[in-house]
């Protein structure tokens, strides 16, 4: 059981592949050995097996693993018994349809018989703990089970009838379990049987028997209490040794629901005695049936009943034993014990009491021949024998069958797994050595890619700026060196001043405007350029998408400071004039030059005599001088008048271009002009940047995620591999230890054997 459960857990962490085979026509045989002089009997070993072509096995994504060990032989649909899926679809053969299957769904599969197998393991410890022994009779439809039953009673107990009058499985037990009292004991659907107790069954006399044995709604079993007359060396109930229960099962080709009940109903019995017509033989029923329970039963006794009806005897005997030797090998062997020919129906019975019936499945009257009578004494006398004589092989054999099927089982499929997943192992490394390579080559690409990139963006936005920083720092020297507006004349001083300010600006603002377009052709290049790179690298792939640039949307907004207003020097009366110390002083020449000029036309004066009055002024004295002063002033007023007027076109230029240069540095206006427009186009650049820098990042996840899990499932496969080798050994070794034991070799081989199917009962407990 431990072993079981082992892998159950295993089959959830690592399913375990189940091996795909062509369906054999005929009955799976059970190679297991009911004594230690069967040496012949033993499982072959897998390398014995002669390996035929299977399909390939299927990975966990569906796709079949080409190259995969093809361990298993077309006869292991045969020996695979206990573990077998058997799955049938219509036309579709097992094996194909366990192709078309998800791994996840034959684990399931497989999850679900290991859970069967843990629960018949359990049922066979309960069965070797108890006392008594249990004797199933079953059989096809009217075969003659009742009469059969019947006549081992030697009295009509059992309803008999042409038609079928057994639905409720019926168990006969001697009456003196019951305080000597013949009844029946009718237990409802799901109700635990307790004798103690009322409350789960409803108690009816024997003959209440046939109206209750037909009831199936109401009823699942029905305890029948005899009281057998007969000695204890003539009766099978009270034979003075076990307390034994005869069970009359429902025809097998009933209907499916009873099928399946007699089915499972074997997995709490000891012996099964199977009812066969002589005239009909094994149907498909009867052999499902029988290949079902040599998964732990290799012994079966076999009657072939109305074997009176039969002209050519020894033909019916010899196909009867011919399908025998196919179905169960073990019963053929030993056929002159388990094998008989009788004739239910002529065995002489007493004249029973209650429950007495008609003739019973179509037979008729209760005498016969001499040669009916000894047949059937020897038949009874062969299942006494072999239920309560040869206990050690009617109790145990079933466990030790079992458990050598179990284990013959889990041997195969963990040789299979093993070899699989070494397989998968290789395959996971040959495909890890191939994905490593390309993993660090895209590496190494990302690496390439992204510093060629951030080179090549560094290389455009450096020289968009470069560019805008020289251009507005050219136009900022030339503005106040050249013309902009023409000189309307001194009413309109104020208006020039204005416009010649406003076409400044505007100049400035222009070759902002032109630095945007130099920037956004730039850009516009080089984005298709990353662009490019982009779709040759990841050419083919769903890494990368291509994006189209909208370059009109650059500098859609502005941003720069004119735009925004902080730069507008104001009109001052100040600006009309030049107050520079140099251009004073030149003023001031002109200035003289002019009222000298003035002065002679005026006065007449010529310029010699008027410098000749100017030295002479210490000599003529200061009245005289007085004289002269107002005539000189006024002479000055009007030349510096004169200058004033004649330099405002000059001056104004001038001065507003020498504030505009105050602002524009106090800004720092060609920087951060050039910062902007470089920005911008980073902004841009960014985006097939980051593209490029995503797309190489989800391949490299993909990879290393693709790395990772091979990685992972290599580590996994290893711990499965260690696990199915270990199974195998462990299974390899228990069943060669089973083999050995000797069910018939005395009390302690058949202690010896108990023990190993009540073994786990410690370790379950500890668990």
């Amino acid at each position: 059981m431990q072993m079981l459960k082992e892998l159950q857990a295993m089959n959830h962490d690592w399913p375990a592949q189940y091996p795909t085979f062509r369906r054999i026509d005929g009955p799976r045989t059970p190679t297991v050995d009911v004594g230690a002089n069967s040496a012949s009997a033993e499982r072959p070993t897998l390398p014995q097996r002669a390996a035929t072509e299977l399909p390939s096995p299927v990975r966990a994504d569906g796709e079949q693993i080409t190259g995969a060990p093809r361990l298993m032989s077309t006869q292991l649909s045969h020996e695979f018994n206990v573990l077998k899926l058997d799955l049938k679809l219509g036309a579709v053969t097992p094996a194909q349809l366990m192709q078309s299957l998800e791994k996840s769904a034959v684990a399931s599969l497989l999850d679900g018989k290991i859970s069967q197998a843990l629960k018949h393991l359990v049922s066979l410890r309960e069965r070797i703990a108890d006392t008594s022994s249990k004797v199933l009779v079953t059989g096809d439809l009217n075969a003659g089970k009742s009469t059969f039953c019947n006549a081992l009673l030697r009295r009509n107990v059992l309803p008999e009838d042409q038609q079928p009058c057994t639905n409720v499985f019926c168990e006969v037990l001697d009456a003196r379990a019951n305080n000597g009292v013949e009844e029946v004991h009718a237990i409802p659907h799901g109700m635990v049987y307790n004798r103690q107790d009322e409350r789960t069954y409803d108690v009816y006399p024997l003959s209440e028997l046939e109206r209750l044995a037909l009831d199936a709604d109401s009823y699942m079993l029905l305890k029948v209490y005899v009281d057998e007359k007969r000695p204890d060396e003539q009766s099978l109930l009270r034979n003075g040794v076990v307390d034994i229960a005869l069970i009359d099962a429902p025809g097998l080709n009933m209907d499916s629901m009873q099928t399946t009940a007699v089915f499972a109903r074997q997995e709490e019995i000891d012996v099964v005695v199977f009812v066969v017509s002589a005239e009909n033989h094994f149907t498909l029923s009867a052999k499902e049936f029988i290949w079902n329970a040599a998964h732990e039963k290799a012994f079966i006794f076999i009657v072939v009943n109305r074997f009176d009806n039969i002209r050519d005897k020894r033909r019916c005997e010899k196909l009867i034993l011919d399908q025998v030797s196919k179905l169960s090998p073990k019963t053929y062997d030993d056929a002159e014990a388990l094998v008989h020919f009788v004739s239910s129906n002529k065995v002489p019975r007493g004249s029973g009491g209650d429950g007495d019936g008609g003739d019973g499945d179509g037979d008729d009257g209760n005498g016969g021949n001499n040669n009916d009578a000894v047949d059937f004494d020897r038949l009874e006398r062969c299942l006494r024998n072999f239920v309560l004589e040869k206990r050690a092989i009617s109790k145990l054999t079933p466990a030790k069958t079992y458990l050598l099927n179990v284990l013959g089982d889990l041997e195969a499929l963990g040789s299979y797994n093993e070899q699989l997943t070494e397989e998968e192992i290789s395959r996971l490394k040959s495909e890890l050595s191939t994905i490593v390579p390309v993993y660090e080559q895209t590496l190494a690409a990302s690496v390439r890619v992204a510093e060629d990139v951030e080179v090549r963006v560094n290389k455009l936005v450096s020289g968009v700026y470069d560019h805008t920083r020289y251009k507005l720092e050219n136009v900022i020297k030339e503005i106040g060196s050249k013309t902009y507006v023409e000189y309307p004349g001194l009413f309109s001083v104020y208006s020039y001043a204005a416009d010649t300010r406003d076409a400044m600006l505007q100049s400035l603002q222009q070759s902002v405007v032109e630095c945007e377009e130099f920037a956004r052709g730039k850009t516009t290049a080089g984005f298709n350029i990353l662009k490019n790179l982009g779709l040759q690298q990841f050419e083919g792939t769903p890494y990368y998408t291509e994006k189209i640039f909208n370059n009109g949307l650059m500098f859609s907004r502005r941003r720069d400071l004119l735009a925004r207003g902080s730069v507008s020097p104001s009109i001052e009366v100040a600006d009309y004039f030049d107050l520079d110390q140099r251009e004073k002083l030149s003023g001031m020449g002109m200035s003289l030059t002019l009222a000298t000029v003035a002065s002679t036309q005026v006065f007449g004066v010529p310029t010699t005599i008027y410098g000749g009055m100017m030295s002479a002024t210490t000599v003529i004295g200061l009245r005289n001088l007085r004289r002269w002063v107002m005539p000189l002033l006024g002479v000055a007023l009007v030349a510096g008048a004169v200058y004033v007027i004649s330099e405002i076109p000059s001056v104004v230029p001038r001065k507003i271009a020498r504030k505009l240069h105050r602002e524009l540095q106090e800004v720092d206006y060609v920087h951060v002009n050039a910062e902007r427009i470089s920005s911008e186009c980073r902004k841009v650049l960014k985006v097939p940047s980051d593209d490029l820098r995503k797309a190489f990042q989800r391949q490299l996840d993909e990879q290393a995620q693709s790395k990772n899990e091979r990685a992972q499932q290599i580590d996994a496969a290893d711990g499965a591999v260690k696990y199915f080798g270990k199974l195998r050994r462990e299974a390899a070794s228990n069943r060669s230890l089973i083999s050995r034991f000797d069910l018939e070799g005395g009390a302690a081989a058949a202690a010896a054997a108990g023990a190993v199917v009540l073994r786990d009962e410690e370790l379950s407990a500890q668990d």
